[in-house]
């Protein structure tokens, strides 16, 4: 299971880099709040993050526009609720237009969602139907969720950005098959993660992921999930205009590869609890 502090980290982070794509002008999204949540801690987290890898963090902009689309498309497709797992300091449900009677919930740890809520009490929101539900996600947490207000009987889109791939594999799926588990037929499960492209050599590269699978069609068909879409990150690259750098004269090419997904609950397994 990822750390608390290295979870917090991240979203401080990402927020960061939220921050300098909205102020951008051929930004990707806005995010009017990034700042204020990043604060000092999380530029300077990004600021030490790209000293080490040596680079700007290019690919976060576009899995970010990349989630607001797909949540858009399937919540226009079809109503229902929102639950973003590890949604960190992500402002979703507030940057989009999502349409009435959407439920949203976001979920993570006390000390992030505490963050949240303080930063955004300062600032003009909004008004949206957004609950916040601090629990652990690598612990039973469906009945927190309930307790929240999700309703198991109405359609769910879930979304899991920047999370499966930190989670150890007995988190990670367990997490798969609760949400399987809470889902009225029609739900939707996006996320990304890290798939091995070619056998393990046992020199794969440091990305710091614990969840890893080979075959991520099967292993979510195993848990209730049916792959519908994939893509790497050249998709959005290539739809959004922002072609990333080449790889560096020397690096060796991966063993992995980057995923965004978008899967359907499985038929006839809905509800079950």
């Amino acid at each position: 299971m990822i750390s608390a502090d290295i979870a917090a980290a991240s979203a401080y982070w990402t927020a960061a880099v939220r921050a300098r794509e909205t102020a951008r002008p051929d930004h990707l999204f806005r995010d009017p709040w990034a700042s204020a949540l990043a604060g000092e801690r999380g530029r300077e987290l990004l600021r030490r993050k790209e000293e080490r890898d040596r680079r700007e963090d290019v690919l976060l902009p576009l899995r970010t526009r990349w989630f607001d689309d797909a949540v858009t498309a399937e919540l226009t497709r079809q109503t229902g609720q929102l639950v973003e797992l590890g949604s960190g300091l992500d402002t979703r449900p507030y940057r989009l237009q999502l349409p009435a009677g959407t439920r949203a919930f976001e979920v993570d740890q006390s000390s992030v969602l505490r963050h949240k809520v303080a930063v955004m009490a300062t600032m003009p929101t909004l008004h949206r139907s957004v609950t916040d539900v601090a629990i652990d996600l690598g612990g039973d947490w469906s009945p927190d969720l309930v307790d929240a207000g999700f309703e198991p009987l109405r359609r769910t889109v879930w979304v899991a950005e920047g999370l499966l791939m930190y989670l150890d594999h007995g988190a990670a799926t367990r997490l798969l098959r609760t949400a399987a588990s809470l889902s009225a037929p029609g739900s939707v499960l996006v996320l990304d993660t890290l798939a091995r492209s070619t056998p393990p050599t046992g020199q794969t590269a440091d990305t710091g992921a614990k969840f890893m699978p080979d075959d991520l069609p099967s292993l979510l068909a195993t848990y209730h999930w049916t792959q519908r879409e994939h893509t790497t990150i050249a998709g959005p690259a290539r739809a959004y205009g922002r072609i990333p750098d080449q790889p560096r004269s020397g690096e060796k090419p991966a063993d992995f590869t980057y995923l965004l997904v978008i899967a359907d609950l499985t038929p006839a397994e809905g509800h079950r609890r």
